[in-house]
């Protein structure tokens, strides 16, 4: 995801104060990309409590209680030491003078005694987001353009429409990892070609979740789960659907557990559900392509199915990113089997239903009539920005009916949906 460098680069903005680099995949003191970092030695023996590590520190700055400013401990890896987190709480209680961030891509899959509960917090970094695709790509008309689409204002660009209808379609094959967008925007002689990339990046997605399932679960074949994840992401899981190598369904529900966890994948549990019903996306939408439709994720024809998953599952990663935790977005689903895609319930208590194409209001439509209190409902697909204040949502051959707003926006306004609601208040 670009943890380090994402750091490193607010760690450059604040150089006034003293930093420790630290990498814990190394034993001992080595050099990324120019830049010095100590190795899991900085922590000395943690059996022993925070001493050995603080002694290191004091060594490395001087004596913490004469430094004026505070120190910024960066613990790159922290997953790959396990015993580095359960320093946790000692250090958060320690003294202001000492920052401490650790990063790592199964910080929450860790088994540690000391949770720190109060004591941390955490910061979710995901993909880079459409608006931010188009910043690297320097579409500063279409930026513009974008920013500016309001329901309420009937100005409208075919043109930019078009345009951006075509962009986000090479979004959603390209997906928001840093590396497969700058390989792709600007292509340097010597990198390897964006296949392999994006192949290699799916293995070491493997091989981050495999490092802290146990022996067995080792060898699974991982991938496969995953392909099988994206595969039925449109619907409510069964965990037996999963299986690979004689994998159990107790078994298969802690992997996808575990996947979640590393935040591969985003868990959209059943709205109102006092069961388990959840469905589950793939958090990246090249990730999701290059599992669907193998490496070359920029020319591999896409059937109806998958690309109907890859518009699901990239507008719901678009939401995802804007909202506060991604525990607040929903899917709902009726008796009779119509479906909504997702759900949100603040500010507005809202439906949102995701077509590849234009496609019907019909699920929108039963949620409305079953859902009483329901505000609005969103269709999302290739088509212009709109409002029908005055929609008839029923049901066919069925008496029931209501009155609630439809919106209709293109895909490549899902990011600030709900800043546009807020408009029509």
């Amino acid at each position: 995801m670009g943890k380090t460098a994402f750091i490193n680069n607010c760690l450059a903005e604040m150089s006034a104060y003293p930093q420790i680099r630290t990498n814990l995949s190394s034993p001992t003191k080595t050099h990324i990309d120019g830049i010095e970092y100590f190795g899991r030695d900085l922590f000395g023996n943690c059996l022993k409590g925070v001493q050995p590590f603080l002694q290191n520190i004091s060594f490395v700055t001087g004596d913490l209680a004469g430094v004026k400013k505070a120190v910024i401990v960066f613990i790159d890896e922290a997953d790959k030491y396990a015993p580095s987190l359960e320093l946790i709480q000692d250090l958060a209680g320690l003294s202001n003078k000492l920052k401490v961030i650790y990063t790592g891509s199964n910080l929450e899959n860790l088994k540690v005694d000391n949770a720190a509960t109060g004591r941390k917090r955490y910061f979710d970094l995901y993909p880079l987001t459409f608006l931010e695709f188009l910043r690297a790509h320097s579409k500063e008309v279409e930026i513009r353009y974008l920013n500016q689409i309001s329901l309420k204002d009937k100005k409208f660009s075919e043109m930019l429409h078009n345009e951006l209808n075509r962009l986000f379609g090479i979004y959603m094959r390209l997906g928001g990892m840093p590396r497969i967008v700058d390989n792709y925007l600007d292509k340097k002689d010597g990198e390897q070609p964006l296949p392999q990339l994006i192949s290699n990046i799916v293995t070491t997605i493997e091989e981050n979740v495999k490092s802290v399932l146990e022996e067995k679960a080792s060898l699974y074949e991982y991938e496969d789960v995953l392909r099988r994840l994206a595969l039925l992401s449109m619907e409510t899981l069964k965990f037996s659907k999963l299986q690979v190598q004689h994998i159990k369904r107790n078994e298969a529900k802690r992997l996808v557990g575990k996947t979640v966890g590393a935040r591969v994948a985003h868990k959209i549990r059943l709205f109102e559900s006092a069961t388990d019903l959840s469905k589950y996306i793939i958090f990246d939408a090249g990730v999701l392509n290059y599992l669907l439709n193998g490496s070359d994720i920029m020319q591999t024809r896409m059937s109806e199915l998958n690309a109907a998953i890859q518009y699901e599952t990239a507008v719901g990663n678009e939401i995802i990113a804007g909202l506060s935790t991604r525990d607040d977005i929903f899917y709902w689903k009726s008796k009779r089997g119509a479906q909504v895609e997702y759900v949100l319930k603040s500010p507005f208590f809202t439906a949102i239903d995701v077509k590849s194409t234009r496609g019907d209001s019909k699920s929108l439509e039963s949620c409305a009539v079953f859902e009483k209190d329901l505000e609005y409902m969103v269709k999302i697909s290739k088509e212009r920005p709109s409002v029908n204040h005055h929609f008839i949502a029923s049901i066919p051959a069925s008496s029931l009916s209501r009155r609630v707003p439809l919106i209709t926006i293109p895909h490549y306004l899902s990011s600030r949906l709900q800043e546009m609601l807020k408009e029509l208040v």
